[in-house]
């Protein structure tokens, strides 16, 4: 299954969602008049059980109730992993951190982000929590967190703190973590009819409802009182019914995603240890991987582990139990058990998220470099290996201290992106601005001008990932500050205008503009490339002039797999007609398309990148915008190495 497949795969799975949510609003409707018809009949108000007009009425109140609480968690959680982080009590952690455990979490979540090409998410420590979890949320990669509790700090090593990122962020390259969000919309909605029970009880109690024999007059409004009490009790009955739907819904979402995770996150790392070591640790905790927070159960399918126990954990668990994920993993089966070990590893091929070329031998790619071929770069997308995890590693330890901590700091990351500005233009020969003087203050000129030395003397190839640092710590910035910031950068790409600054700039657009604008995901206007026909021609013809001594031949392979299904309108563009604001404007449509749309496009500018048997640092740096802009993450080590 590829990284297209896991995404349309999580939208199937939402309609199985909504069948199960239909299912417990059903059970639940009938359950509650089931409740007032004995109220009633109790009463002497009902001759029958069967009353169709008041099963309507009351299947309007209880859709109602189920369907805004369901509605309000949901735009609780509007903000996407940040929200559901807070909810839990989770503490954001400051980039500029210098505990050495939150900075060892920091940089294992760094380089799983930029070995995979998804955005660096926002990272939260749950200190009230001392068993070992773990979670990632969201809506879309864009707004994604990942939390860990304070447990998993201290009780992890390295290797397994990286065995549970990985397993997360499998969770965000499978489209899951949507789902997730609208799981616990459900259930809250669901479990509301509980808490309503609750308030008839405690509000009959607090107002003397229990009272039923203070004198003969009153019997019967104390009768009446109590008879309202039951029906609190059988409303908080109910809930609980709602709350073995939950569990249902829960364990019918979350369970096989769990293995298939934890096979990813092998992949992903090549170290089987470190994540059945941190299965191991949650197996030998008396109280296994339990989250202390109210919100344990609504939320226990986002954790890496179950983060609630009841009773119905043997039927309707959230998560497989702990010791058959470890034997799935573990590389310590015995030798001898043959059987066993065949079909674990039978199991693991067919969990395995497909696209990496990891466990292979590698092969001899374009030149010479064993991943660099169109279909292992297409393969690769929404997904990485051990090698694209070590590399990015190798890459963040080769950048200076002072220029990472300058991506960890607001006002630092602000200059940060001011320089990374300046000195990608290479035509201007890194010339400070007499006009950037006068607009920034004193303080941030000179941090800019301190950065763009640290640069000059350093290597290309860091500016887009030292950009991509720098996006958490410019979230941080103040609505105003955000503004004045999207103003110099609009002034310095206007003034710089290459391939860096316009990709650095749709990538603020994508990772930035979203977090402060709050703007809605696009909807999917284009099922097909047929009426794409225009700006297929811009994108492939863009693509052509910088690929290639020879455009016509990029252009050609760029066509190369869509040609079944290639809009009859396409044709190769003049220079002039494919600048940067026509590409600009074919780059949006394509972020409205289907998946098998991306996955079209995609395919077709790789495919004409790598026709002369390269990349280029510009290239990859194009590439990556363009598959951010259209959620088609490519690890930066797919696209080869640059010096």
């Amino acid at each position: 299954m590829d990284f297209f497949e896991a995404q349309d795969r999580a939208k199937r799975n939402t309609g199985k969602l909504v069948f199960l949510y239909l299912l417990a609003v059903v059970g639940i409707v009938f359950s509650v008049y089931l409740a007032v018809m004995i109220l009633f009949y109790s009463q002497g108000m009902a001759d029958e059980i069967w009353n169709p007009a008041l099963l309507v009425i009351v299947s309007a109140i209880v859709c109602t109730v189920i369907i805004t609480g369901t509605l309000f968690r949901i735009a609780q959680l509007r903000k996407g992993g940040s929200a559901v982080a807070e909810m839990l009590g989770g503490r954001k952690l400051e980039p500029a951190t210098t505990n050495s455990a939150e900075r060892q979490l920091m940089n294992v979540v760094e380089e799983m982000s930029i070995a995979s090409g998804l955005p660096v998410p926002d990272i939260y420590i749950l200190d009230n929590e001392e068993n070992i979890n773990a979670f990632a949320a969201g809506l879309t990669t864009q707004d994604a967190a990942v939390g860990v509790t304070r447990g998993a700090l201290e009780q992890l090593n390295r290797d397994e703190i990286q065995g549970v990122i990985a397993h997360e962020f499998s969770h965000i390259f499978n489209g899951d973590m949507r789902l997730n969000i609208r799981l616990i919309g459900i259930l809250n909605g669901i479990l509301l009819i509980h808490v309503m029970g609750m308030v008839i009880i405690r509000s009959m109690f607090y107002s003397g409802g229990v009272r039923v024999k203070s004198n003969r007059d009153n019997n019967s409004g104390g009768k009446s009182k109590l008879v309202i009490m039951l029906f609190g009790l059988a409303l908080i009955i109910i809930g609980y019914i709602g709350m073995l739907f939950g569990r249902m819904i829960q364990s019918a979402i979350s369970r096989q995603r769990e293995y298939l995770a934890d096979a990813a996150a092998v992949q992903y790392t090549r170290n089987p240890d470190g994540l059945a070591g941190a299965l191991k640790k949650i197996s030998q905790s008396t109280d296994g991987a339990k989250i202390q927070d109210g919100h344990a159960m609504e939320m226990s399918h986002l954790f890496f582990a179950n983060s609630f126990n009841s009773f119905l954990d043997s039927l309707y668990s959230t998560h497989p139990p702990i010791e058959k994920r470890i034997q799935a993993i573990s590389p310590s089966l015995s030798a001898s058990d043959k059987k066993s070990k065949k079909r674990i590893q039978r199991k693991f091929q067919q969990n395995h998220v497909s696209g990496s070329t990891s466990g292979h031998k590698p092969r001899a790619g374009l030149g010479g470099h064993a991943a660099l071929t169109p279909e292992v770069i297409i393969a690769a997308i929404g997904t990485l290996d051990a090698g694209h995890v070590s590399n990015a590693g190798s890459l963040l330890s080769e950048i200076p201290e002072t220029l990472k901590n300058a991506a960890h700091e607001p006002f630092a990351a602000e200059a940060l992106i001011y320089a990374l500005l300046l000195t990608a233009n290479e035509n201007k020969g890194n010339t400070f601005p007499e006009w950037i003087s006068s607009d920034l203050e004193d303080g941030m000129a000179k941090q800019v001008r301190s950065l763009m030395t640290e640069l000059e003397e350093g290597k290309r190839k860091w500016h887009l990932p030292l950009a991509e640092l720098s996006f958490p710590a410019l979230r941080k910035m103040s609505e105003s500050q955000y503004k004045f910031f999207r103003r110099m950068v609009k002034k310095l790409t206007n003034e710089v205008e290459n391939i860096f600054s316009f990709a650095l700039e749709k990538l603020i657009e994508r990772q930035l503009d979203t977090a402060f604008a709050k703007n809605k995901e696009p909807e999917i206007r284009h099922h097909h490339l047929k009426p794409m026909g225009e700006e297929i021609s811009v994108l492939l013809s863009a693509l052509s002039y910088i690929s290639d001594e020879n455009p016509e031949s990029a252009w050609k392979s760029g066509l190369g797999p869509i040609q079944k299904v290639i809009p009859d309108n396409v044709r190769f563009l003049p220079k002039e007609e494919c600048g940067f604001v026509m590409l600009e404007k074919a780059i949006d449509e394509f972020a409205a398309s289907a998946n098998p749309v991306k996955k079209y496009i995609a395919s077709a500018m790789i495919h004409c990148v790598v026709s002369d048997k390269k990349i280029t640092l510009e290239e990859k740096e194009l590439l990556r915008a363009i598959s951010e802009s259209i959620d088609c993450p490519i690890p930066l080590d797919a696209m080869g190495a640059n010096t």
